[in-house]
């Protein structure tokens, strides 16, 4: 499960720019991407698999009817027994290994094209978690613009209500390192 956990995190935010709301699904804790007040998709937690909710317009559906071949007979059987409704098909997936999650990577590519540019590497200051310190907004470092860190403060107060700025940190290994995957 963890590797799938760290694949969907890997796979969003590093093509898509969208703000992640946390809330329940019935009593389930869930993550829902959006852009605007459009859910591109909502991952559902449970205790040994996750729940990827997926609605397909009439355009969403249209290019999954041309790409139907390529996809796992699980999804294809999901896909024709979901309902379609007035807002579109409703496909609630079990997500328990990387083979489905690599169908569910294909859906949401459907559903979304990757709006992310991808970001210069000359100056990237890399953590020894793997993390780009440089993309941090508590990073002192010096790598980002201020436009930049302005940018991901207001991302971050709309989606997480944290407004408190104060935590700076110059990297892995110094005395303001915060993160516990740089040990």
């Amino acid at each position: 499960m963890q590797k799938v956990t760290d694949e969907i995190i890997r796979f969003m935010r590093g093509r898509y720019a969208l703000d992640e709301v946390p809330g329940k699904h019935y009593e389930a804790d869930c993550l829902r991407f959006r852009q605007g007040k459009k859910t591109i998709v909502t991952v559902i937690f449970y205790e040994d698999h996750y729940g990827f909710l997926v609605v397909y317009g009439k355009a969403e559906r249209e290019k999954f009817e041309k790409q139907r071949d390529e996809f796992p007979q699980s999804i294809i059987e999901i896909y024709d027994n979901a309902r379609t409704y007035h807002d579109g098909k409703w496909m609630l997936i079990r997500v328990d290994n990387l083979e489905t999650l690599e169908a569910i990577k294909k859906m949401i590519l459907i559903k979304k094209r990757p709006n992310r540019k991808p970001l210069p590497k000359e100056n990237a200051v890399y953590g020894k978690c793997g993390h780009r310190c440089d993309l941090c907004i508590h990073y002192t470092g010096g790598t980002i613009s201020e436009e930049f860190r302005k940018e991901l403060e207001e991302r971050l107060t709309r989606v997480y209500n944290i407004n408190d700025r104060s935590m700076r940190c110059s990297g892995c290994g110094t005395t303001g390192c915060y993160t516990e995957l740089c040990d």
